[in-house]
């Protein structure tokens, strides 16, 4: 064998060595994102305290705040009117008698007013996954003023949520 095939034959050799084919493996990073928006939601039972006798005070049965959200909220009420009305009396029970509220804020009973005011400051959301709704006891007391007339008196609160730390309703 000469020289000249010696050397193809070693190119050959030399570059089949080098080049293995074709690559056909790389990497690549990517970013995914998702934006879960702020749901909020609370549910409040209606509240009946039964008799409260003329010039005595009375407190509610405890019922359940409950926040269906996903965002830890700041609970606030108000009464929608100055004081409980009845169709067939003619008398009111005012709101500053006073008809209170039991309040995780003050730990004590407020008094309510026409204006929102923090009763929860911090409540957790509903649990991830199985929904179920943070829950919270609670209880009211009204005061009937001495002599008031016969009746069923009503009044309508309205509670309002809104994301912890964020400005009041």
């Amino acid at each position: 064998m000469g020289i000249i095939p010696l050397v193809v034959a070693l190119m050959f050799v030399v570059g089949v060595g080098v080049f293995n084919g074709p690559s056909y493996a790389a990497t690549a990073s990517q970013t995914v994102t998702v934006t879960v928006p702020e749901a909020i939601a609370i549910e409040v039972p209606n509240v009946n305290f039964g008799e409260i006798a003329a010039g005595s005070t009375g407190e509610s049965p405890n019922f359940k705040v409950k926040n269906k959200g996903n965002v830890k909220i700041d609970l606030y009420v108000k009464a929608d009117a100055a004081a409980f009305t009845s169709l067939t009396a003619t008398d009111t029970i005012p709101i500053s008698s006073p008809f209170q509220i039991w309040s995780n804020v003050t730990g004590g009973y407020l008094t309510f007013t026409t204006s929102y005011q923090k009763i929860y400051d911090d409540m957790n959301k509903a649990a991830q996954g199985s929904g179920t709704p943070t829950e919270w006891t609670t209880k009211l007391k009204l005061t009937v003023p001495a002599y008031t007339e016969d009746g069923v008196y009503t009044i309508t609160n309205t509670y309002a949520a809104v994301k912890h730390n964020t400005p009041a309703p």
